[in-house]
């Protein structure tokens, strides 16, 4: 590297020292949440925001854009906020020397160029990544106390012992880091990079729920999310960054297919926008089990622009976590559903056309040939003579008569053939 990027990286990091950054939130008018003095489990109440980036993004313009969206989530209540993948390397986008530095390393990234690749990471290990970490981990953590709300400040790439790492932070309201996740599985360009992947996963209890980070790809794998609901996981953070794929269906399954397959809310938020000569597109979105989804879809709320910034608070109900899931909710169609019931209260309440007239004349029949009963005073014999089904009183005497005149079965007559002859008695045959 030359002198050039050197002295571009020093004014850099002077530029987002810890006194500035101090400096600059005791100016800013950066609104307090109440929301976590009283937590109930069936509401509780999170946000996940959705960044475009762009090419050149000064140092007020990337401040403006972090603090604007934290105030829209606290004004909308919220109690968790959660920002993309690799936000901690946003302040590099404000120094114009370093970013062509960058647009270089993506080119070297594509053409596999492992020599150029590699100098820029020992550039960035020995002139950015100390003093960036300390201002990334020094700002979210003021931001969460001045604001009051848990915060997952995206991710940042850590220089650790073994290597670089793609490490996810949880700030809690006091500013303290409850819970950090390493990336376990690598993209391929983070692979050619030489990052290190994350060797196990941690659930953290907060006063909301207990809480896991899936970064990126990990929210790809069935094994991740089972992991961590298996430790008790009720709430998956998925910071995300630079998805190429214009298909609904990838994001469909990442986060959301992970909630389908383990009883856990999701929340994921993406890096999105034109950036170095790509077009990166992204869904964003908080996602739940089917049986515990309003319109029974899985999607509780879902960015409609996948380029634009966007900032979505809805709220989760963890009680419905527990309730047994039925697996066909997601067959109903809820539009159809609606309009059939529509259709069907309007049936029960509309009478058909004609149905007074018809209820009036049958009133009126009624009425009248119960008149004419009353009047002419049918008597029982009449009404026998024309219900012969139903005998009269006064024929039961001849009835007795005709059964006592007939012959017993005692004693019956013998037959007679048509010349007047006696007939044989049947012949009886042997079995019949």
């Amino acid at each position: 590297m030359n002198l050039k990027h050197m002295a571009a990286a020093k004014l850099l990091c002077s530029n987002w020292s810890s006194t500035k950054l101090d400096h600059l939130l005791e100016q800013t008018d950066i609104r307090m949440s109440r929301a976590l003095d009283y937590v109930m489990p069936n509401n509780i109440k999170v946000s996940c925001v959705q960044l475009s980036l762009k090419a050149e993004l000064p140092f007020k313009d990337c401040m403006e854009l972090i603090l604007a969206n934290v105030n829209t989530a606290v004004a909308d209540g919220t109690q968790l906020i959660v920002f993309p993948e690799y936000i901690g390397l946003l302040p590099i986008l404000s120094s114009p020397s370093i970013f062509d530095l960058c647009y270089q390393f993506s080119e070297d990234l594509i053409n596999q160029d492992r020599e150029a690749v590699e100098e820029v990471l020992h550039f960035y290990s020995k002139y950015l990544a100390q003093p960036l970490l300390e201002s990334y981990l020094h700002f979210f953590s003021l931001l969460a106390i001045k604001s009051s709300v848990y915060i997952l400040a995206g991710s940042m790439i850590v220089k650790t012992r073994e290597g670089f790492v793609n490490r996810s932070f949880l700030f809690d309201p006091d500013g303290n880091v409850v819970l950090h996740q390493d990336k376990l599985h690598l993209s391929p360009a983070e692979k050619f990079c030489g990052l290190i992947a994350g060797k196990s996963i941690s659930v953290a209890q907060t006063k909301l729920c207990r809480m896991a980070i899936l970064t990126g790809m990990d929210q790809r794998v069935y094994e991740a999310a089972n992991a961590a609901h298996l430790m008790g996981a009720q709430l998956l953070l998925c910071p995300s960054a630079f998805c190429e794929s214009n298909s609904s269906e990838y994001f469909q399954s990442c986060s959301f297919m992970r909630c389908q397959e383990q009883p856990v809310f999701a929340i994921s938020s993406w890096l999105t926008g034109d950036f170095m000569d790509l077009p990166f597109r992204a869904i964003s979105g908080i996602y739940a089990p089917f049986s515990a989804s309003k319109m029974g879809n899985g999607i509780i709320m879902q960015t409609e622009r996948p380029t634009a910034n966007a900032c979505l608070t809805a709220r989760i109900d963890l009680e419905r976590l527990s309730q047994d899931p039925d697996l066909y909710i997601s067959d109903i169609n809820p539009i159809i559903e609606e309009m059939a019931r529509k259709e069907y209260a309007l049936a029960r309440q509309t009478k058909p056309s004609g149905a007074e007239d018809n209820a009036d004349m049958e009133e009126e029949e009624a009425n009248s040939y119960g008149a004419i009963l009353s009047d002419e005073g049918f008597s029982e014999e009449q009404h026998a003579s024309e219900n012969p089904e139903t005998p009269s009183n006064a024929g039961l005497s001849e009835i007795e008569d005709i059964l006592q005149s007939e012959p017993s079965e005692e004693s019956p007559a013998p037959a007679k053939s048509r010349s007047g002859s006696d007939i044989p008695p049947a012949i009886q045959f042997p079995g019949r």
